[in-house]
């Protein structure tokens, strides 16, 4: 019986559910640009959510460090996109972070180059020494994911414990419930 009810309530837990994942971006990753694209954008795998006005954000640095990203994140289905006015040759980062439709953010960054006319190819290849700013809007908090590739991002597991623990929890109290019965008839047959 305890096995049975044990079973029955395993296949009633439904699997974890992933939460969403980049799926591209313009320019993508290491792309070389002979001109500016105006705009820089994502694609995640869903539509993000966007009742949290502000918590959308693609910040585009310049190898300088000052900010070429500006105005509001526009969101038509699952690509987000921001106005980039990119002028400077070099590597310029990236710096996106959106709210999953189930409400977790993710967030990432990528990188691209200006090499602006072709003459000026080989100075855009040189490395840059800069460090981004991080994102003024962006909470440090432990619901936060780090900063990988979508591919090896953890999935959330919260489900599956839940659910293990209401197995363990229900076997527990069935056992305890047997052990109890057993020894109460034990002492019905002694008296």
């Amino acid at each position: 019986m305890t096995a049975a009810l044990a079973l029955s309530t395993l296949a009633g837990i439904a699997p974890a559910h992933a939460h969403d994942a980049l799926a591209s971006t313009s320019p993508s990753d290491g792309q070389i640009l002979t001109a500016s694209p105006g705009r820089v954008s994502i694609t995640l795998n869903n539509p993000p959510n966007t009742q949290l006005k502000g918590s959308n954000i693609i910040k585009v640095t310049a190898p300088d460090g000052h900010t070429v990203s500006s105005g509001d994140i526009s969101v038509s289905g699952a690509t987000l996109t921001t106005a980039a006015d990119i002028d400077h040759p070099g590597k310029h980062t990236v710096q996106w972070r959106a709210v999953s439709a189930d409400g977790h953010p993710i967030e990432g960054q990528f990188t691209f180059t200006f090499a602006g006319d072709p003459a000026s190819t080989e100075a855009a290849m040189a490395p840059s020494v800069s460090t981004p700013a991080a994102l003024a809007t962006e909470p440090q908090g432990p619901e936060t994911q780090a900063s990988t590739p979508a591919a090896s991002q953890t999935p959330d597991n919260t489900g599956l414990f839940i659910g293990v623990g209401a197995v363990l929890l229900i076997l527990v109290a069935a056992g305890a419930y047997l052990i109890g019965r057993r020894a109460k008839a034990a002492s019905g047959r002694t008296t």
